[in-house]
Order: C-alpha cells, then structure tokens, then sequence
C-alpha cells in the first residue's frame, strides 16, 4: 500500500469499492507528496463503472482499472506546477484542469498529455 495514502482515499466515492490499485501509480503519488513535502488531496482514485459513467468518464477509463487518480493542487500552488512534479515523478499520462484545480494523473504505460 502506499506510504501516504489510504485505502479510503483510493476507494470509489460513489460505493466505497477498494480494488487494487496500481502499484505504480502508488508509488508515483509518494513521490509527489514527498517532493511537493506535504500531503496531497485526491478528488478521486478508483471509480466503479456506474460512477465513472455518471461523471463522463470514457468507458475504458484509466481509473477503472485502478490506474489513475485526480489530485487536487495544494493553495500555494498552480496547475502547472503540480504538474511538473507529475512528470518528474514519472506519471505516464497527465491532464492539467485549470477550472476544476486538480491534475490527472495515471501508468498508462505511454506517454500522454492534455489539458481541459
């Protein structure tokens, strides 16, 4: 598990489920906590189907697969910088959301970037 996040934290906020969640993805998390050197809010992690389909989630998304999570960007910071530290941590994909301030992050196993 990983060393600054819970298994609550990556559960479904629409019903709780708690799969397994990418080792990977843990460990790119710890790094940006311990690089940003404070904790970090995920919107959201894991999402079951039901949930991903009533927030508009493609249906292949990665955080049904346990492979993604949204992270708030701390008060002092911006957008791009938590970003910054997405992809020094080596996170495969990462969406920037400058409305919604959080950073998408996920091991899809390819490079990805995008913006809202």
């Amino acid at each position: 598990m990983a060393k600054y996040f819970s298994k609550e934290e990556f559960a479904c906020r629409h019903c709780g489920q708690e799969p397994g969640i990418d080792v990977r993805l843990q460990n790119i998390l710890d790094a940006m906590r311990e690089q940003v050197g404070r904790p970090l809010q995920l919107s959201c992690a894991y999402r079951c189907p039901e949930h991903n389909a009533e927030v508009g989630g493609v249906p292949n998304s990665y955080h049904v697969q346990g492979m993604a999570a949204d992270v708030l960007v701390p008060d002092d910071m911006s957008v791009n910088e938590l970003a910054e530290i997405a992809e020094q941590c080596g996170a495969d994909g990462i969406g920037r959301y400058y409305e919604s301030l959080f950073v998408h992050v996920d091991t899809r196993g390819y490079t990805a970037r995008w913006s809202e």
